[in-house]
C-alpha cells in the first residue's frame, strides 16, 4: 500500500510552494501600493539626509539586496502620503540604522559603526511614530544611515521590509500576531507534559514518549516564534533564532511519521518511510536560502510522509488510523496553501487538524486499553469467585469431613492435625483472596497448607520444595496454589509421594518460575484442557503484568512442568506493604491406612 502512496506524495510535494521572501518573517501589516525604489551609496556624509540632495547617480538596488558587512552606507527612498497619512513606520531589518524623515532625525536603532567593534546591534523590529508636523500630503524622503556587521546570515545580502500604518493600530497588531503562537505554546506544552507523565507512570510505552517529544517540539517552535513579538531582541540574535526554528521544524517532520510507525506498529515499513523522508528533507534545506521557506517545506514533507504512514495503517485496519489520516490530509492542504509567515499565524490553524487527529488516535487507544483492563479485572474477579467456590465446594468439604470422621475413630491426634491444616488453608485463602498481589512467601504458605490437607486425605506425602525464591517478590494470589491443585488432580502418587519443585531464575528483566510436579501421570493428563484453574492463572497474570508474561506447560518423564516468565521489573521488586506473617502450621503426617 505504501509503495502506491509514496509516488503520489512525491508528486504532491513537487507542486511549488508559495515562494518564501528573504528577510525576517513579518506580521500582518499595511503595505504601500508598490515597493519604493531604493538608492544606495557606500560612505558616510550627513548631507545625504537632506531631501534636496541629488541622489540620481546612486546605485538602485532591490529591498532584498542590501549588502552585509560593508561598513557604513546610506539608503534613500521616497514615499507618498495620502490626504490622511499614516503616522507609524515599522522597519524589519537585521541592521543598525539612523532614520531621517525629510531631513529630520526621527530615531536610532542601535549604533551605526564603521567596524564590528564600533557598531552596537539594534533590534530586528522597530516601530517609529512620525511627528504630526511631518505628516503633510505629498512626497517624503526617507534616508537611512546603516551598518550591518553582525547579521549572522551566511549570505552577502539581507532584506529590508517597511510597513506604514496607524501607530497605535500597529502596536495592537504586534500583540495580535503573537496571540495564536502563545495559544499553541500553552496547548502543546500541556499535551507534552501529560503524555510525558503517562509514559513515566503507565508502562513506559514508546509511542507516548514520542508523542510527548512531538508536542514539546511544537511548544518550543511556537515559543521561539512568539518571542519575536513579545520581546525585542538585538538583530544579531535573529539568525540563531531562525536556525533553531528551522531545526525544530525539521524535527517535527521526522517525529510525525516516527510516532505513527511506533503507535500503529508498522515495523516493516520503516525503510520505505525514512529513505524518502531523509531525501526530501535534505532537498528542503538546499532548495531555498530563506529559512521560512525551509521550515514550510520541511513541515509539508513531514505531514505528507506521515499521511502515507497513516494511509498504510488504515489499510491494515489499525484503530484510530482513519482519524489520523483525515487530520493529516487537512493539514497538508493547509500547509501547501500557507503564506510566507505561516509560523506566525497559519501554523496553529494548519497543523491543528493533524495534531488533533494524533490526540484522538492516542485517546482511542488508551480508552480501548482501559476497557480491556476493566474486562480483565471483571474476569479476574469472576474467576477468583469460581476458585473460592472450587475450594469450598461441597464435594471437597464432604470428602474432607469424611476423612476427618474416619480418622477420628482410628487416630484422634491425626484428626486434630487434619482439622488444623484445613483451618490454616482457609485462613490464608481468605486473607489473600481480595488482593491483587501478595508476597511469594505467603503464596507458598498457602500451597503448603493445602498440601498438608491433601497428604492426610490421600494417605500420601505431598510436599513442595522451593529454590532461589525471593519471599518478598510480588505474585498474584493463589497462582501457584492453582497449579499445585491441578497437579494433585492429574497426578497419582508414585511410591507414596507427590512432590512439587518450584525454582526461580532471574532474567535480564523479570523472573522465570518453573514448577515441576512429580508423580504418576494419568491418562487424562496427557492432553490437558484449559479449565477454570488455568483461565484464572492467565487472567491474574494479565491483570498484574499486562502483556509482559508467558505461560507454558509440557509433560516430563517424572510428571508435568509449568513455566511462567514475567518480563517486568515489578516482578522482582518487594511489595510496599509487608504481608502479615503466616500462621504456624503443624508438620504433615500421612493418614493411617
Amino acid at each position: 500500500m505504501l509503495r502506491r502512496v509514496l509516488p503520489l506524495l512525491v508528486w504532491l510535494l513537487a507542486v511549488p510552494l508559495p515562494a518564501a521572501q528573504p528577510g525576517p518573517p513579518s506580521a500582518p501589516e499595511i503595505r504601500p501600493p508598490a515597493e519604493p525604489v531604493l538608492r544606495f551609496r557606500v560612505g558616510d556624509d550627513p548631507r545625504w539626509a537632506d531631501p534636496a540632495h541629488d541622489d540620481s547617480a546612486w546605485q538602485i538596488i532591490a529591498p532584498r539586496e542590501l549588502p552585509a558587512r560593508r561598513g557604513i552606507y546610506w539608503v534613500r527612498f521616497r514615499v507618498r502620503s495620502q490626504p490622511r497619512p499614516p503616522d507609524g513606520l515599522l522597519f524589519k531589518v537585521v541592521a543598525s540604522y539612523d532614520l531621517h524623515w525629510d531631513g529630520r532625525l526621527i530615531g536610532r536603532n542601535g549604533r551605526v559603526g564603521a567596524s564590528p567593534d564600533d557598531e552596537s546591534p539594534g533590534f530586528v523590529d522597530t516601530l517609529f511614530q512620525l511627528p504630526p508636523d511631518l505628516l503633510g500630503p505629498g512626497e517624503h524622503t526617507v534616508a537611512l544611515r546603516m551598518s550591518s556587521w553582525h547579521t549572522g546570515f551566511p549570505g552577502p545580502t539581507y532584506g529590508l521590509l517597511l510597513a506604514r500604518g496607524n501607530f497605535r493600530a500597529m502596536l495592537v497588531e504586534r500583540s495580535r500576531t503573537a496571540l495564536l503562537s502563545v495559544m499553541a505554546v500553552g496547548a502543546a506544552l500541556v499535551a507534552a507534559v501529560v503524555f510525558g507523565l503517562m509514559w513515566l507512570l503507565a508502562g513506559r510505552r514508546r509511542s507516548l514518549l514520542v508523542c510527548s517529544a512531538l508536542f514539546a517540539v511544537v511548544a518550543l517552535l511556537q515559543a521561539l516564534q512568539a518571542w519575536r513579538w513579545l520581546y525585542e531582541y538585538p538583530y544579531d540574535w535573529h539568525y540563531p533564532r531562525l536556525l533553531v526554528i528551522t531545526v525544530l521544524a525539521t524535527a517535527l517532520a521526522v517525529l510525525l511519521p516516527v510516532f505513527l510507525l511506533v503507535h500503529f506498529e508498522l515495523r516493516r515499513r520503516r525503510a520505505w518511510v525514512f529513505a524518502p523522508l531523509a531525501g526530501m528533507l535534505v532537498h528542503a534545506w538546499f532548495s531555498t536560502p530563506f529559512y521560512n521557506g525551509i521550515s514550510l517545506y520541511a513541515c509539508a514533507v513531514g505531514f505528507a510522509v506521515a499521511l502515507g504512514v497513516a494511509t498504510a495503517a488504515v489499510a491494515r485496519r489499525r484503530r484510530g488510523a482513519a482519524v489520523a489520516a483525515a487530520g493529516l490530509a487537512v493539514s497538508l492542504v493547509a500547509l501547501i496553501a500557507a503564506p510566507r509567515d505561516f509560523l506566525d499565524q497559519a501554523f496553529f490553524l494548519s497543523a491543528g487538524p493533524a495534531l488533533l487527529g494524533l490526540l484522538v488516535t492516542v485517546v482511542l487507544e488508551l480508552r480501548e486499553e482501559r476497557r480491556a483492563a476493566r474486562r480483565m479485572e471483571l474476569t479476574a474477579a469472576r474467576l477468583e469467585t469460581e476458585l473460592l467456590k472450587k475450594n469450598i465446594q461441597p464435594h471437597f468439604l464432604l470428602n474432607t469431613l469424611a476423612t476427618i470422621q474416619e480418622v477420628i475413630e482410628q487416630e484422634p491426634r491425626t484428626a486434630v492435625t487434619l482439622i488444623d491444616a484445613l483451618a490454616a488453608e482457609f485462613r490464608i485463602l481468605s486473607r489473600v483472596a481480595g488482593k491483587t498481589l501478595v508476597p511469594l512467601g505467603e503464596e507458598l504458605d498457602l500451597c503448603r497448607a493445602h498440601l498438608r490437607v491433601m497428604s492426610l486425605r490421600k494417605g500420601a506425602v505431598c510436599e513442595l520444595a522451593a529454590r532461589g525464591i525471593d519471599a518478598a517478590a510480588p505474585i498474584p494470589p493463589a497462582l501457584f496454589h492453582t497449579l499445585v491443585e491441578n497437579g494433585l488432580t492429574h497426578l497419582a502418587p508414585r511410591g507414596g509421594r507427590i512432590e512439587f519443585d518450584l525454582r526461580a531464575d532471574r532474567l535480564a528483566v523479570g523472573v522465570r518460575y518453573t514448577l515441576t510436579a512429580r508423580g504418576e501421570r494419568q491418562a487424562a493428563a496427557a492432553e490437558p484442557r484449559e479449565g477454570t484453574g488455568l483461565r484464572y492463572v492467565r487472567a491474574r497474570l494479565e491483570e498484574s503484568f499486562t502483556g509482559a508474561w508467558s505461560l507454558a506447560g509440557v509433560p516430563v518423564p517424572e510428571g508435568w512442568e509449568t513455566m511462567i516468565e514475567i518480563h517486568s521489573p515489578a516482578a522482582v521488586a518487594p511489595l510496599r506493604e509487608a504481608a502479615p506473617p503466616a500462621w504456624p502450621q503443624p508438620q504433615p503426617q500421612p493418614a493411617s491406612p
